[in-house]
């Protein structure tokens, strides 16, 4: 068997599916391309395929990851692509294929992204100044196994802005770690109370997830 290493860009109606129903349509465009996948063991075998880091349901990607498990004789991967670009979903777009003989095991280490916010750019500009000089930022987080309170100045880096046609383009590199990681919109909320507007991000894009465990030099890797 082989593992695949699929990149591929996610936009439109398709940045509104969950992490689980993109592997659904996945699934359902290498079934489409007459593309096999290996199967489990056990009671009820599944497809052996699996996403990388989970998108934001809203947010559009321009470099998203998914390791799939082939039969050894399944087409060469520069037959695949094209196949795989004509069965897919509307918004999903295939990027690029390697096959690699050991299972990869990708691990998140850091994701870019970027989002537009209705807001003056010195407002902006000036809350982001403010969180590069604070010391902590804590938010609280609730979930149903309780309240959490998450540091932003743990996980944010690489803070920027510049003016948009419709407001002010905003970028930020969320770092993952052993305690956890920062959820987008906890940024989001936190730049435009500090600039005195509504907390809605437009147009969420997320540019790049860079990953340990992939083959050196594989886009996406470290």
């Amino acid at each position: 068997m082989t593992y695949w290493l699929l990149t591929f860009a996610r936009r439109g109606s398709a940045s509104y599916l969950s992490h689980l129903d993109t592997a659904r349509a996945w699934r359902r465009t290498f079934a489409r391309a007459g593309i096999d996948l290996v199967l489990s063991e056990g009671l009820r075998p599944k497809p052996r395929l699996a996403l990388g880091l989970p998108l934001p349901v809203g947010a559009a990607a321009e470099d998203e990851l998914l390791v799939a498990e082939v039969p050894d004789l399944a087409p060469e991967p520069e037959v695949a692509l094209p196949t795989l670009a004509a069965a897919a979903a509307p918004g999903l777009e295939p990027l690029a294929v390697l096959a690699v003989a050991e299972r990869p095991r990708p691990q998140a280490v850091a994701a870019d992204y970027e989002f537009g916010l209705a807001a003056d750019e010195g407002a902006v500009a000036a809350a982001l100044q403010w969180f590069s000089a604070a010391q902590s930022t804590p938010v609280e987080r609730v979930s149903p196994k309780g309240r959490r309170i998450v540091d932003l100045k743990e996980f944010v880096t690489d803070t920027w802005c510049r003016a948009a046609q419709d407001g002010v383009c905003v970028g930020f590199t969320v770092r993952h770690r052993s305690t956890g990681a920062a959820r987008p919109q906890e940024f989001v909320s936190l730049v435009a109370d500090q600039a005195g507007v509504e907390a809605v991000a437009r147009h969420l894009l997320r540019r790049r997830v860079v990953y340990t465990g992939l083959p050196a030099g594989f886009a996406g890797g470290p």
